[in-house]
This record gives C-alpha cells, sequence and structure tokens, in this order.
C-alpha cells in the first residue's frame, strides 16, 4: 500500500507541476524559434526576443522581453504543459514606450493581445478567453487596460482606469470556467494573496470552453490603431494565483535556448529537438496521468517515438542542467 501510495503521489506532483508554463525570453531572435509557435499572420517571425529585462519592484526578472510592434500582424501561442481547467491565471510585465498605434480612448472595444487559447499549435488556435484589450487613456501619455471574457453576444471590455506609458505595470488576469468570467488585476502585490480584482467582465455568452491549452500573444489592428508598442516580459500561466504572482519564476519553461520541438503532430514516429547548443539531451515522455512512457539520452536532434500509442503526451527535456517541457501530440 505505500508503494502505491508513493506513486499515485509522485504522478499527482509531475501533473500539478506540469500544468503551467512561463517565458521569462532567455533567448534571442524570433519567438517561434524559442517555443512558440506561430499561429496566424502572413509574415512568421516578426514577434521576436530584445535584450534587456522589464524591471518591477518586488519581482527578480530574467533573461530579456519581447515586443509587440505597431503595424505587425503575426500571432503566437506558448502551449501549457497540460489543460487548465476550473481556473486559470496568467501574468505578465508590460510596458508601453509610447501611446503609438493604439486605438483611440473613446472606443469601447479597443484591441486585445493577450489571452488564453483553447488549443495550442501552428493551426486551428481558437477560442480566446481573458482577453486583456488597451487602446489610449484618457489623459495625455496613458494608456488603458480592459478584460473580456470571450466571444459572443455584444461583448464588450470592461477597462480600467488611466496607466502612464514608460513604466512596467504587473498585470494578472482570472478565468473562472465555473461562471464563465474574466477578472484582471493591475499591479497587484508581488507574492500577495488574491484580493478582489481591479476589473471583471462576463459579457461574452459563447459557453466557457473545457480547457484551456496555451497562452497567446497578438499584434493586431493598423499601425494607426491597433494593439501598438508594448514591451513584455516575465509571462506565466498556471492554475494558481500563487504560481503566476510569486517574487521569482519557478518553472523556466523556456531556459533551454532556441529550442525548437517539432512536427507536432507527429505522424511517423520522429520527434525531432533542436536547441542552439545541440548538446546532449535527456528526453522523458510522460502520458496525461504524469506515467513516464519514454525515456532516453540523445546527442542526435531525432527521437524515436514510434512506440507510443496515439494521443496527448508531455515531453521534458533536459539539457546542460536546464529543462523545459512541452506539450505533444501523437497521431
Amino acid at each position: 500500500m505505500k508503494k502505491l501510495y508513493t506513486l499515485s503521489l509522485s504522478i499527482l506532483t509531475i501533473s500539478l507541476s506540469l500544468a503551467q508554463a512561463s517565458d521569462p525570453f532567455m533567448g534571442t531572435g524570433s519567438l517561434n524559434a524559442n517555443g512558440w509557435v506561430t499561429h496566424s499572420g502572413a509574415i512568421p517571425g516578426q514577434q521576436t526576443i530584445t535584450a534587456g529585462s522589464l524591471t518591477y519592484s518586488g519581482m527578480t526578472s530574467q533573461g530579456n522581453r519581447t515586443q509587440i510592434i505597431a503595424g505587425n500582424t503575426e500571432d503566437v501561442n506558448l502551449a501549457s504543459a497540460a489543460p487548465l481547467t476550473g481556473v486559470a491565471y496568467y501574468s505578465a510585465l508590460i510596458n508601453l514606450p509610447n501611446a503609438d498605434g493604439l486605438a483611440l480612448n473613446t472606443d469601447t472595444v479597443g484591441n486585445y493581445f493577450l489571452m488564453f487559447a483553447t488549443t495550442a499549435g501552428a493551426t486551428g488556435v481558437t477560442g480566446f478567453n481573458g482577453r486583456v484589450y488597451i487602446r489610449n487613456g484618457s489623459a495625455a501619455g496613458t494608456f488603458n487596460l480592459g478584460i473580456l471574457n470571450g466571444a459572443g453576444g455584444t461583448a464588450t471590455p470592461t477597462y480600467a482606469g488611466d496607466l502612464a506609458i514608460t513604466t512596467t505595470h504587473f498585470i494578472v488576469v482570472k478565468f473562472d470556467f465555473g461562471t464563465n468570467t474574466a477578472s484582471l488585476w493591475v499591479n497587484p502585490a508581488i507574492g500577495g494573496t488574491e484580493t478582489a480584482a481591479t476589473v471583471t467582465n462576463a459579457t461574452g455568452t459563447t459557453a466557457a470552453p473545457a480547457q484551456f491549452a496555451s497562452i497567446a500573444i497578438r499584434q493586431a489592428g493598423t499601425a494607426a490603431a491597433g494593439t501598438g508598442n508594448i514591451d513584455i516580459d516575465e509571462i506565466r500561466l498556471g492554475s494558481t494565483w500563487a504560481y503566476v504572482t510569486s517574487d521569482i519564476l519557478r518553472t523556466n519553461q523556456n531556459a533551454i535556448t532556441g529550442l525548437r520541438v517539432y512536427p507536432n503532430p507527429v505522424t511517423n514516429g520522429t520527434l525531432f529537438i533542436e536547441t542552439s547548443a545541440n548538446a546532449q539531451k535527456t528526453v522523458a515522455v510522460y502520458d496525461v496521468l504524469g506515467k513516464k512512457v519514454l525515456s532516453t539520452s540523445t546527442n542526435d536532434t531525432t527521437v524515436n517515438v514510434s512506440s507510443l500509442n496515439a494521443g496527448v503526451y508531455i515531453v521534458k527535456i533536459t539539457e546542460e542542467g536546464k529543462t523545459a517541457s512541452r506539450k505533444l501530440v501523437i497521431r
């Protein structure tokens, strides 16, 4: 009985630890060469990593940052290591170098740039919930952030007050599947307990999805009235308030520079894992219950997964002391 209990606890621990994603943008180059996947836009590779972290009092920033550029159109997503259900959270640091390219303050909708997605990968990424919207503020040198639970009916985001540009802000979003409600916190306490949200929204009438599989960044609209220019850093996606508001990332999902895991889904039994170092890697694959179904070490970029049945898995890669986890689909 003790042995079975220990095994069950181990599986539970693995499942909980993998039900999240984070990115302090440790790498260089395009996001789609650093763990993210392009799912929309005519020019893949527009969303890139820029040198230097955003700083915020009480938080230990790592790595670099990414930038939304006014007029760009590429949208990307980062898969959660396991589906998020019940309640889901994400957080990020944001800083606007200017208010150029934002919708007018009189625009009741604006444009959204961060959101949950019900799926992950290069195609068919849909079901955008917990959308953070942006527009110009009512005063010069400011902007507004809003939140929308999802689509349907007369869905309109609920906006908070003016925020200063050229200042780093910490935002947290929560989606409650049971009530189909999204909430936004602006500059909550780092490492604190969950408090009343800055604004909440449930105007979207489309039913809540069954799960979230990724977090997505969206560049939208025109250069004159879209998502503008936004620096983004320290993105976290998880199932608890504590995970997304801690003072330092507990799991660095993108610590392996230049990590690419493809194709996804795998259809011919061969998985390719490429990194900037291309050093020896330990690869472990877990099923959705947390059971390890494959374990290997390789100096090559290929991993034979032909022994795995069709389904959804988590692949865990360790290289030079750094670890990353990715969702994997076998067909």
